[in-house]
């Protein structure tokens, strides 16, 4: 008899886990991460008898919870692939809506401001005209500070994202530290053979949310806990312990967030060693997006500045001055930032080249930063920072008394080189005073970087405008004529002609105009294939080229994660019906067991009754 209710018990018990665990999976069937449960049954060890081995029950071994590996990881993988290119999609598409919004873009103010231009050739007396050239302009300067400041603004903004990104990694490093910690007393109070489902499944949860920021290597150790690393095999979380990441503003660059980890040693910049989720994709925009985008503006800003000053001193005002320029930039026309870890403090200083001494000076403009480096004697490397082109540099003669001197394109270059000219900048060294610089000191020198946010006009006075050329042409070959009285010709000391320049007012000479006017389809940009509105489409181009090729990445990222996502679910996640048949199943299992039980009291009372 004992025996048969034994063996009824163990049923009994066996029927109601697995009652409780499927109501445990009912429960949780909207709980995120939650992995379904169920009971592994073993049978008893038989008991021999002489009339053979007769069976002890059940015994419930474990509760397990569905879970593979290799879905787990794929899941992961495709979270920090969509967080990253969902990411760059939003923030690259800031960036196109600003440069091709027909209201906001710079190619119908570019027009306005040619027209107006062509208007003053046609009548270069007219005061209105002049001034609502000024007035175009204007609006032009501002137009290229309104979009350099919005780009700014999407950079700061990123920067704030990034910073709570960081945040967030830190806090769910923290808490995966902590549960790796619950994870060991759980696993330890088992002797390793049971396993704390609700805790793993708390921790697949947080991997997963850290997977969205960033991409990451997950080792499961036999310990039930989870090493976490990131990049090159930087640790995250080992054991209890989690390491702590922060932001790092770039020695160079102000303005550019860096990833740091905290270590005893110091803070290590592993900035290179972040990829995937939606810092990665942040961080990729900008360096793909935002910074190309900034610079090239700044290059069509500059360039533009560049040529219409050098036009424009040629000409001649309403009152025969010669004229200003035309466009100004407000503070450093070239910033330069130099290293803290400078030993020497020679001040560097750069400025944009006159098209009128250097023709070739806007053709030669490029939108890279520049990395600038003493390396001894009279020699410097210049480092295109977007390609890592170096372009060796001299001083143009031994250190002059004054202490100032200007750097030169140094005749030997590197075997594999596409510069063969400075780019569009001088570049000076102030060694004056007592400064003195050290091998390995560096600049970063920004010809472009800010370019459109500091253009501005120079001149106020429609009256200053230069519209004139005021040199005497020849009226059969229309070239200007070379002479002095008597109509000898005249060269100056270099063998240059001189021209003669007609004194006074010329207010019906619009060949200044004429000449400004074409500046509009002259080829002067990107080395002298590109006009002013030929570069400004090729930026909106390549913008737009990046967004629409991120839409694709970010849909197609998006349809391998739900996929990812339902593959899971297959697995581990709650299936009503298949739980309510197991409710019925189980239900029918205890209620047969409970019916066992019955029988062997009944067999005991009868039992109990013959003895009497």
């Amino acid at each position: 008899m004992s025996g048969l209710l034994a063996t009824s018990l163990s049923g009994l018990l066996a029927a109601q886990r697995s009652l409780e665990t499927t109501q445990n999976n009912i429960s949780n069937i909207n709980t995120e991460g939650y992995s379904r449960q169920r009971v592994e049954q073993g049978t008893k060890p038989a008991q021999f008898t002489g009339d053979g081995y007769v069976g002890q029950g059940v015994n419930v071994t474990n509760i397990t919870r569905s879970y593979d590996q290799f879905i787990n990881k794929q899941l992961s993988s495709s979270l920090s692939a969509f967080g990253d290119a969902d990411r760059y999609h939003q923030l690259a598409t800031s960036v196109d809506n600003i440069m091709a919004d027909s209201s906001t873009g710079m190619a119908p103010v570019l027009n306005r401001f040619f027209n107006a231009l062509s208007s003053v050739s046609s009548d270069p007396s007219s005061i209105p005209s002049r001034q609502v050239l000024l007035s175009e302009a204007d609006a032009l300067a501002q137009n290229f500070n309104t979009i350099g400041g919005k780009f700014e603004e999407i950079r700061s903004l990123n920067n704030s994202d990034i910073g709570a990104k960081v945040n967030e990694i830190n806090t769910l490093a923290a808490a995966i530290a902590d549960l790796n910690v619950k994870i060991i007393a759980n696993v330890g109070k088992t002797q390793g053979l049971k396993q704390p489902n609700d805790l793993l499944d708390k921790q697949d949860a947080l991997l997963s949310r850290l997977s969205e920021m960033v991409n990451v290597s997950v080792v499961p150790q036999k310990n039930g806990t989870s090493s976490v690393f990131i990049g090159n095999g930087q640790a995250l979380v080992l054991n209890g312990g989690a390491a702590t990441f922060t932001t790092l503003e770039s020695e160079l660059d102000p303005g550019k967030l860096e990833i740091g980890i905290q270590t005893a040693n110091g803070t290590i910049d592993v900035t290179n060693q972040i990829s995937g989720g939606s810092l990665g994709g942040a961080l990729r925009f900008r360096d793909e997006v935002l910074d190309p985008a900034q610079q090239k503006l700044g290059q069509v800003a500059a360039s533009l500045a560049m040529e219409f000053n050098a036009m424009h001193q040629k000409g001649f005002d309403l009152n025969g001055t010669a004229g200003l320029d035309l466009f100004k930039f407000a503070g450093d026309e070239v910033p330069v930032i130099q290293s803290s870890l400078n030993t020497g403090n020679a001040a560097v200083t750069a400025s944009f080249q006159n098209v009128n001494v250097n023709p070739s000076a806007t053709a030669n403009l490029d939108f890279s930063d520049y990395k600038l480096k003493y390396v001894g004697g009279t020699d410097y490397t210049l480092t295109r920072t977007r390609d890592n082109q170096v372009i060796n540099l001299t001083a143009t003669d031994t250190v002059p008394a004054t202490g100032v001197f200007t750097l030169s394109f140094a005749a030997t270059q590197p075997a594999k080189t596409d510069v063969t000219a400075l780019p569009g900048i001088d570049i000076k060294v102030d060694a004056s005073g007592g400064k003195t610089i050290a091998v390995g000191d560096e600049s970063v020198i920004r010809p472009t970087y800010n370019a459109a946010q500091k253009i501005g006009v120079n001149i106020t006075d429609p009256k200053k405008i230069a519209a004139a050329t005021n040199i005497e042409v020849d009226p059969v070959t229309k070239l200007p004529v070379q002479k002095l009285a008597g109509g000898v010709p005249v060269v100056d000391a270099l063998g240059n002609p001189v021209y003669v320049t007609i004194n006074g007012a010329m207010p019906g000479d619009n060949r200044n105009a004429l000449q400004l006017a074409d500046l509009k389809d002259k080829l002067s940009m990107l080395g002298g294939k590109a006009s002013f509105n030929d570069a400004y489409a090729q930026i909106v181009s390549g913008v737009g080229t990046l967004t629409q090729s991120a839409q694709f990445s970010s849909s197609a990222q998006e349809t391998l994660l739900n996929q990812a996502k339902g593959a899971r679910e297959s697995l581990a996640g709650v299936n009503l019906d298949e739980e309510a048949a197991n409710l019925i199943k189980f239900q029918q299992a205890y209620q047969a067991s409970a019916q066992s039980i019955s029988v062997a009291r009944s067999l005991f009372d009868t039992l109990l009754g013959a003895v009497r």
